[in-house]
């Protein structure tokens, strides 16, 4: 079959399968699922679906079945002819009965665990890699089909086949940037789900949002007064003795220009990373271990690599995660950098529009964020939001819902950019916990022995945690790649 014939098919197939609601009876693939008893055959009745049953991530629970998708999407769910690509989705099967956590990272699929809400409910789980991510790329890439409203729709579509299989509640849920998709899912397509619990996500209004700025000049309070101010003399150290840092610094980096560039977004970012990644109590690199004063630049350099390794500004590590920023700079936003106190110092300009792919023409809009937080105020319904204390990332917070509708905002104590409900204080955990049960429609299980270390893992660590949830896993990815 050639390649015009066969999106004509799948366009013609995708109009026909996407359009019938869940409940459907008239539905052909709701026909073909309902007349077939094993889940391999009930898969098999997806249109553009393919899968297999692949061996269990050995930290995976024994009493699951894990399952290898490619859910064929359109490029453009507005114009399925222009093509489709191969979305990569991990089904963990526990039973038909249950309800389903949709999961998503908002980049790629990191690795194969339980989230903390299956595992505390006793779910089923999939796993969703955002397009233009890993495996999950149309080629040639058409930059102009990377946004929020083609990502909810590929969702979307996920939900309106595999939901005629589980047809259980549904809760999506993610952090970080993986919060940010599901709660744009839920602002398209609110029918998909019963609940949505989006940790540590921000939603930011401009590519320089100042918001960020002033929270680290406050961060921690006047507990940590002393220690914001020994990372600002840290950063004009840097810069003041950059010639003989810049000799230490090894790897490629033109697409920022330069390895002295690098140095400085390296050197702007680290009060960020810092509060966002590490824990200002940390027994290597918290508060109490940086020095007042610095006598040599490797030392200097040294510790600052620790919170905030400059490799992280590599050509290799940009053009693997280029698809982030570029959504940064045209629709999501990008924290502002505090230069002021630097100014003196710096060389160079700094922009979230140096990340993005090279020769690739795109404007940034606000637009639909700003419509997205009066939806959240004003008419969302049933979302959580985790944040923490300390994450640079809650000055961007989603707004708090202004009418009685379940939304909910709760603070990790001090928590980092890997707060989660499991971490909240008891009362909190268990106000959240009940929300969560109503949405499921079933209790909680017995407490499993969930991992709470996520600021004690260091972040090269290839380890596998047999205990961990998948939001550790992510935790431990994003930060050693400084998303």
């Amino acid at each position: 079959m050639n390649l015009t014939i066969r999106r004509t098919l799948f366009s013609i197939l995708f109009m026909i399968f996407a359009a019938p609601s869940f409940a459907d009876k008239n539905d052909p693939v709701q026909i073909c699922m309902d007349q077939a008893s094993e889940l391999e055959t009930k898969l098999g009745c997806v249109p553009g679906l393919k899968f297999q049953a692949v061996e269990r991530d050995p930290a995976v629970s024994s009493n699951l079945s894990q399952y290898e998708l490619k859910f064929e999407q359109p490029i453009d769910h507005n114009n399925p002819a222009l093509g489709t690509f191969s979305q990569r989705v991990v089904l963990l099967h526990r039973s038909y009965a249950e309800p389903m956590v949709l999961q998503t990272s908002g980049y790629s699929i990191f690795g194969v665990r339980e989230s903390a809400l299956m595992r505390r409910f006793g779910t089923n789980q999939i796993q969703v890699e955002h397009r233009f991510f890993s495996t999950s790329t149309p080629e040639p890439k058409d930059w102009s089909k990377l946004n929020v409203k083609q990502s909810a729709d590929d969702f979307h579509r996920i939900v309106v086949e595999l939901k005629k299989i589980y047809k259980k509640p549904w809760v999506s849920t993610g952090a970080s940037k993986g919060g940010m998709t599901s709660v744009f899912h839920h602002y398209f397509y609110p029918e998909d789900l019963a609940g949505t619990v989006a940790d540590v996500a921000p939603l930011s209004f401009s590519k320089e949002d100042a918001r960020y700025i002033d929270f680290l000049k406050n961060v921690g309070g006047e507990t940590y007064a002393d220690c914001r101010n020994k990372l600002s003399f840290l950063q004009k150290y840097i810069l003041e003795n950059r010639d003989d840092v810049l000799p230490m610094i090894s790897g490629t980096y033109t697409q920022l220009g330069s390895s002295d560039i690098a140095l400085e977004h390296f050197t702007l970012e680290s009060p960020f990373i810092f509060w966002q990644y590490k824990s200002p109590t940390d027994e290597s690199v918290g508060c109490e271990k940086i020095p007042k004063s610095w006598k040599q630049a490797k030392s200097a350099f040294n510790f600052l690599q620790e919170v905030n390794p400059i490799t992280s500004y590599t050509d290799s590590e940009i053009d693997g995660f280029q698809s982030y920023y570029f959504q940064a700079a045209t629709e999501l936003g990008n924290p502002g950098s505090e230069k002021e106190d630097l100014k003196e110092l710096l060389k160079y300009e700094f922009s979230i529009d140096q990340y993005t792919p090279k020769g690739v023409e795109y404007e940034y809009s606000n637009e639909l964020m700003l419509k997205i937080k009066d939806w959240t105020a004003y008419q969302a319904k049933d979302i959580v939001f985790v944040y923490g204390e300390f994450d640079p990332w809650s000055a961007g917070a989603f707004p708090r819902g202004k009418i009685e509708n379940n939304m909910h905002h709760f603070i990790v104590k001090e928590g980092n950019h890997g707060s989660k409900f499991t971490l909240l204080d008891r009362d909190q955990r268990s106000k959240a916990e009940e929300i969560f049960a109503a949405w499921f429609g079933k209790k909680a299980l017995a407490e499993p022995a969930l991992d709470k270390r996520p600021t004690n893992i260091k972040p090269d660590s290839k380890k596998t945690f047999g205990n961990e949830d998948l939001e550790t896993l992510e935790f431990r990815v994003r930060r050693s790649l400084r998303l």
